[in-house]
């Protein structure tokens, strides 16, 4: 009593928190580092220390070549399978179709011809495993349709039917280590290891002889660049890079000079449910803008995604995931894959999804240049960019550290845009490849079906709910006689106030807003509903230049109706 007593007055500064932007978790498959756990990168970092090779280091050195001065990301990894797969079937002819299940075990070339036709059970096909050059001899189909191919591990299904004579079934099967394809005529070598990352194995004799005599190059990234010409070892074993796998030579016969090898590696892949499971803990621990899954993806991984997000959104931490398309299989040229994509969209939609189907070979700074998705390039233009502009704006650059497929067309971009899909093309004129619309998995009808829109959405609903945080347990006041000067007003402020720092931002994230609170409203028993509209800025996405032409000094001269 009698003295003077201090009160620190608190929420007046202006501060408006809640903005994650420019942050992303990047999950994937690396040799090195422990599954589920977040490590915290910047450009300095050193990725091959921390986390060795595989998909995960190569999109985290695309993610930090366009992500800016000062990206931050954390890099989840997750356990991986070996790679491989089974293209579906290709039929070609006239009678019933056909499918194939089964796990990789061999590389093949499958070819099944019916040679003779008629019903399952009556009808005969013969096999080939190398393309069609040579088959086995033509045997009688079970009456289930089920054709064994040799040891490869897969199994091709007939449908049930008149199947014709004539009448051809095709696909690939291949293993992490793909076929070895020889240019030349020395002697045949092995490949063998578990692969950790992606490569295109190019070994050239330089000159012959017998191990430890013999020279070789070695290239892992198809010929772009080469190794030091070194002495095949005594014991033939030469080891591929950090690839994981070891090239052995046989002991007999000699080497011929001039001779080239050539072998594919596919990088490990994902389970979506071991994405999942390693998302757990980093995503308890960190708030982040976006989640990129390394690795190629069909709708069930999509789903799986979609349904995190949500679940995200009600934790009231608005979170989308990118995606990666697969490549094109072996047997599959660019408008099969093209196909391929649009029907995997038809079958999935959602807001919070979006899938980057851009690839090509893409340059890193180890001087490698591999073919492979192109979402880490992206995320890493997203990261270094505000939140309502588009990936694509020219005046950003283009994609430098790729090249498109040179079979790939204007017409195959479009419908991929058109379908939902985050792009990459060409502009006439222009060098380098640049990204298209920055789209999601959402519906035609939703206002969510570009990156930068749910950027500003997400931003804004995460700043505007810090913001009224602050009113919880406020009294709101008398809602009939001061319901616009009391806790309702101090809350729509608050919110207004956040959203403003969007308005201020240099340059602006948002062109303005509405914030209402309809007057009415039982507090008492819904609490207080608030009406947010947030005015977006406008993206050009397509310039119509009219061009007309006009004789000087005639009637329709321009210039002579400007000088009268």
């Amino acid at each position: 009593m009698g003295d003077v007593l201090e009160y620190l007055v608190n929420g007046t500064s202006g501060l408006a928190p809640g903005g994650v932007e420019g942050t992303a978790i990047i999950v994937g498959v690396c040799s090195v580092g422990e599954a589920g756990k977040g490590y915290l990168l910047g450009k300095d970092s050193d990725l091959e220390t921390m986390l060795g090779v595989g998909p995960l280091v190569d999109r985290l050195r695309d993610v930090f070549a366009t992500g800016g001065q000062n990206p931050v990301v954390i890099a989840v990894p997750v356990a991986g399978l070996p790679g491989g797969y089974i293209s579906p079937v290709q039929h070609t002819g006239t009678g019933p179709g056909g499918a194939v299940t089964g796990t990789p075990a061999e590389n093949a070339d499958v070819v099944v011809e019916i040679t003779t036709g008629g019903a399952l059970g009556t009808c005969e096909a013969k096999v080939s495993e190398d393309g069609g050059s040579i088959f086995e001899v033509a045997a009688a189909v079970a009456v289930n349709g089920q054709i064994s191919i040799g040891t490869t591990g897969a199994t091709i299904t007939l449908e049930v039917g008149t199947h014709i004579v004539g009448d051809t079934y095709e696909c690939a099967v291949r293993k992490a280590i793909g076929p070895v394809k020889k240019t030349g005529t020395g002697p045949d070598i092995t490949i063998a290891g578990t692969v950790k990352a992606a490569a295109q194995i190019i070994l050239g004799i330089a000159s012959a002889g017998a191990r430890n005599n013999a020279t070789y190059q070695l290239s892992v990234d198809g010929g772009d660049s080469w190794g030091a010409i070194a002495t095949v070892p005594v014991d033939g074993v030469i080891v591929a890079g950090s690839t994981g796998v070891s090239i052995t030579v046989p002991e007999n016969p000699d080497l011929v000079v001039g001779d080239m090898y050539e072998c594919d590696l596919m990088p490990p892949v994902p389970s979506i449910t071991a994405v999942m499971t390693a998302l757990e803990q980093p995503l308890s621990l960190y708030d982040i803008e976006f989640v990129h899954v390394a690795g190629p993806s069909d709708p069930v991984d999509w789903a799986a995604m979609g349904a995190k997000a949500d679940e995200l959104f009600s934790l009231h931490r608005p979170t989308y995931f990118r995606a990666e398309s697969r490549l094109p299989y072996a047997d599959e040229d660019l408008n099969d894959w093209t196909a391929a994509m649009i029907q995997d969209r038809q079958g999935y939609a959602h807001n919070f999804v979006t899938v980057c189907t851009a690839f090509g070979e893409v340059s890193d700074v180890t001087g490698k240049r591999l073919i492979r998705n192109w979402a880490g390039l992206l995320s890493g233009r997203v990261i270094s960019l505000p939140v309502q502009r588009a990936a694509g704006r020219v005046k950003d650059g283009g994609i430098s550290q790729g090249s498109l497929p040179a079979l790939y067309t204007d017409s195959m971009q479009k419908m991929l845009e058109k379908s939902g899909y985050t792009t990459a093309k060409h502009y006439a004129g222009l060098r380098s490849a640049y990204w298209g619309d920055s789209k999601t998995l959402a519906e035609v009808t939703s206002d969510f079906q570009y990156e930068e829109v749910l950027r500003v959405v997400f931003k804004g609903v995460r700043k505007a709910r810090i913001a009224a945080l602050k009113s919880m347990y406020d009294e709101a006041g008398d809602p009939v006689l001061d319901f616009e000067t009391t806790g309702p007003a101090y809350l729509k402020a608050e919110i207004e106030n956040a959203l403003n720092t969007m308005i201020s931002a240099v340059p602006k994230e948002l062109a303005g807003h509405v914030v209402e609170i309809p007057p009415g409203q039982d507090i008492v028993n819904n609490g207080v509903g608030v009406l947010m509209k947030l005015v977006g800025i406008p993206i050009i996405r397509e310039i119509k230049l009219y061009a007309s032409y006009a004789y000087a000094g005639s009637a329709f001269d321009p210039r002579l109706k400007l000088a009268a």
